[in-house]
């Protein structure tokens, strides 16, 4: 048994394998983290509880394992450096938004019920990769010049917050101002994360 999950390359080679990782997700969004039982998930799966203990190990680390996976492609997908900041956010802002189409109910799951399972906290290592990944995208634009000098920890969230909110609390405007919030344009988002922020380059 090992607790190590398969690469994006290898769970896309393998039917079984992204069988089982879609299965997971769609099941935390069903049952919640606590009713995602590896019986629900391999029900759901199409397999035999034995072959998620064999592949995966344990509960804990087939969650990861889903949650990486998706993490994983956005990072291949949406991270990428051209030297072209405003692009370069752009498309990032676009990836995450496709992401989050599909996977944005499994992280309203997890941000709600995670703090009741702190047992879970490995489940979060895909996302900690992909913020690491895209903090240093944003740090080597600061070093060119290209971002004005300023603490990760408020640029990241000034960045992420607006893509990644209407997917954790989807009826934000309806409950606190009474009316649909309009959808998030990629390019609108980035022109105003970049005002005031945006350096002369190199």
């Amino acid at each position: 048994m090992t607790d190590q999950p398969l690469s994006v390359s290898e769970a896309s080679d393998d039917p079984t394998a992204e069988a089982i990782l879609s299965a997971t997700l769609d099941t935390i969004v069903q049952h919640g983290l606590k009713g995602a039982t590896t019986r629900a998930i391999a029900i759901a799966a199409g397999v035999n509880e034995v072959t998620l203990f064999r592949r995966y190990g344990n509960k804990t680390a087939l969650i990861r394992a889903a949650v990486l996976s998706r993490a994983q492609a956005l990072r291949r997908s949406g991270v990428q450096y051209t030297g072209n900041l405003e692009h370069d956010l752009t498309h990032l802002t676009r990836a995450y938004q496709q992401t989050l189409q599909t996977f944005g109910p499994v992280v309203r799951v997890i941000v709600t019920e995670f703090p009741r399972h702190p047992e879970l906290a490995e489940v979060l290592d895909g996302p900690r990769q992909l913020f690491g990944e895209i903090a240093a995208l944003l740090t080597r634009y600061q070093q060119e010049g290209q971002l004005h000098p300023e603490p990760i920890a408020t640029l990241l969230p000034a960045f992420i917050g607006p893509v990644v909110l209407p997917y954790l609390i989807p009826d934000l405007g309806r409950v606190l101002l009474h009316t649909q919030l309009p959808a998030l344009q990629p390019e609108t988002h980035v022109q105003r994360f970049l005002h005031g922020r945006q350096g002369a380059g190199r």
